[in-house]
């Protein structure tokens, strides 16, 4: 039940932003992520707040994912169409992410594969790349105080 609530709770939160994303004036053309009351945007940019590193290869990595094509099994869904280019509102708190595959010290190194791992996501976005998305739930993952056990009640905390 809590996974299938999550889903749809995780689905909610691009979909909603996305159907009202015309009174936003876009100012990067990257989308925003919206959970809780702070925004994630995927960078280039070498200031970005937090670097993370996929690297499926790492021996100690901060987070394994599972990448999984079923929605209602998965810890993480990120779902859009592509047709909105969300701007994050003005009084949001933005984090910016940049992915690094070479960082030597990244603030998060993060394992993404289809092999089984506590963590599942799903992705099926125009918008964001499967890196993207899992930089996206690593960084909320982090921002939660990584006490949330099952990987779901931070994302159901309102």
């Amino acid at each position: 039940m809590k996974r299938t609530h999550t889903a749809a709770l995780l689905a909610l939160v691009v979909a909603i932003p996305a159907a009202i994303a015309g009174s936003f004036v876009a100012s990067n053309d990257t989308p925003c992520f919206i959970a809780d009351d702070t925004g994630y945007r995927i960078s280039d940019s070498a200031a970005a707040n937090v670097t993370v590193r996929i690297d499926n290869a790492a021996a100690k990595p901060d987070l394994r994912l599972q990448l999984i094509d079923d929605a209602a099994a998965a810890d993480f869904v990120l779902l859009d169409d592509g047709d909105a280019a969300e701007a994050c509102p003005g009084g949001t708190a933005i984090q910016s992410i940049r992915l690094d595959p070479t960082a030597r010290n990244p603030d998060l190194t993060v394992a993404l594969s289809r092999a089984p791992a506590a963590y599942k996501i799903y992705v099926r976005s125009a918008g964001f790349s499967q890196q993207d998305a899992a930089a996206l739930f690593a960084v909320i993952w982090r921002n939660s105080g990584k006490s949330a056990g099952s990987g779901r009640e931070f994302a159901a905390r309102d």
